[in-house]
């Protein structure tokens, strides 16, 4: 299998150790893509280097006409994804003008898988919560294993 590595980062997507770590990796198999939500230690919880990541890795593979099916999906087995990472709103969703621009990177991301040509599966492991869960219900299908546990956080 070949890994398609994330380029650099757009400023201010780097991860919380100012790294530039494949926080999202693309796959592929044949004329299958997969998108890999890479956060195992945090159980793939979404920061604003993934959400940009998952918008650009889409957008990639939606122009590519070899691809058949993409794959979205959480490293490891316990989780797509908890939702987001909260470590992050002090620096990055601290005010109305910040969280509107989180948002709509957030909202950027899920219109890349909701217009992506190709048929686009969740193939969901454990947790998927939140932001998580959003891109799973942007996906054409859903599929999941007894273990799979589904929530939407509310708050105010």
């Amino acid at each position: 299998m070949k890994t398609d590595a994330p380029g650099k980062p757009a400023p201010g997507c780097e991860d919380m150790n100012g790294t530039t770590a494949d926080v999202v990796l693309v796959e592929r198999d044949g004329d299958i893509a997969t998108v890999v939500l890479n956060r195992p230690e945090k159980l793939n919880s979404l920061n604003k280097a993934m959400w940009t990541r998952v918008a650009e890795a889409m957008r990639e593979l939606a122009a590519d006409d070899d691809i058949r099916c993409v794959v979205v999906r959480g490293a490891g087995d316990k989780a797509m994804g908890p939702g987001a990472d909260i470590s992050e709103f002090a620096t990055e969703r601290a005010n109305a003008k910040q969280a509107e621009a989180y948002g709509g990177l957030m909202h950027d991301a899920m219109h890349a898988i909701r217009d992506c040509p190709h048929p686009v599966i969740a193939l969901i492991k454990g947790l998927c919560v939140g932001g998580a869960l959003e891109i799973a219900l942007m996906c054409d299908m859903r599929i999941c294993g007894e273990g799979s546990r589904f929530g939407v956080p509310i708050n105010r």
